[in-house]
């Protein structure tokens, strides 16, 4: 019974205005709920998360008769500022831990671009428009990217230009009761040199469907661009809730 109570308070909670959430849970001003998605967790009832930006900008396509250019392809029409990602207890009002969602390749920036309108087929997923047309995506559209069983995980893109697609993992981590930024051990190899370093963005990765429950093997091609052939093998580690991945860099072909 008391788990009914909780679900019925957590879908009353959704349905609550975006100000009111703000306000419910004391984020600070110029706080802009984007969107709330709850999470169903058996250990933690009444959880749900929170994406919002601080003081966004709105920013339209040019042209919406053009064809998308290449970083459109992640952004469409979108908002621009710093972006964050909450975790939140619906029945005590309690704003249990906060992700600031920082691109590891845009130096020293606190802002990430969000769509608030693209076209469907794409990355981010969109219902209700026709293959090809604008719509309003769902962002923390959540799945079981990381194949422990449970979708409670959604992933960001960011295309910077044609070639090159970051990638990040966030989601619901029950054992922490926390949200987090899932974190990649990234060994590079290039050569005969090589390097490890934790890293939370990786090329295409959450773009590509696994080879398996939490395991991935593919290659990005750049050498039409004077780069490299990029091969790359990942897998998710639940007992530390985190990715490990090996990419290795050549300019030879398969």
């Amino acid at each position: 019974m008391k788990t009914v109570i909780i679900n019925l308070v957590l879908l009353l909670w959704l349905a609550l205005p975006a100000a009111a959430q703000t306000s419910a849970y004391g984020l600070p001003a110029g706080a802009q709920v984007i969107e709330t998605q709850g999470i169903n967790s058996p250990r933690h009832p009444g959880r749900a998360l929170i994406l919002w930006m601080l003081n966004p900008i709105k920013v339209p396509r040019d042209n919406p008769a053009e064809p998308y250019s290449c970083p459109e392809y992640t952004r469409g029409s979108y908002y621009r500022g710093p972006t964050r990602v909450s975790l939140v207890d619906t029945v005590s009002h309690r704003l249990i831990n906060t992700v600031r969602i920082i691109p590891e390749y845009q130096e020293g920036s606190d802002s990430f671009d969000i769509p608030y309108q693209i076209r469907q087929g794409l990355y981010y997923h969109v219902e209700g428009v026709p293959q090809g047309q604008e719509g309003k995506p769902a962002i923390m559209w959540l799945q079981d990217y990381n194949g422990d069983g449970r979708a409670w995980e959604f992933a960001l893109f960011d295309a910077v230009a044609c070639m090159g697609l970051p990638t990040t993992l966030i989601g619901y981590s029950e054992f922490q009761d926390r949200v987090i930024q899932y974190p990649v051990e990234l060994t590079t190899v290039s050569g005969d040199k090589s390097s490890t370093a934790t890293v939370f963005w990786v090329d295409y990765l959450f773009s590509k469907k696994p080879q398996r429950p939490g395991f991935w093997r593919y290659r990005v091609d750049y050498r039409g661009r004077a780069g490299s052939l990029d091969a790359y093998e990942v897998r998710y580690l639940p007992k530390e809730e985190r990715f490990q991945a090996r990419l290795v860099s050549s300019g030879d072909g398969p």
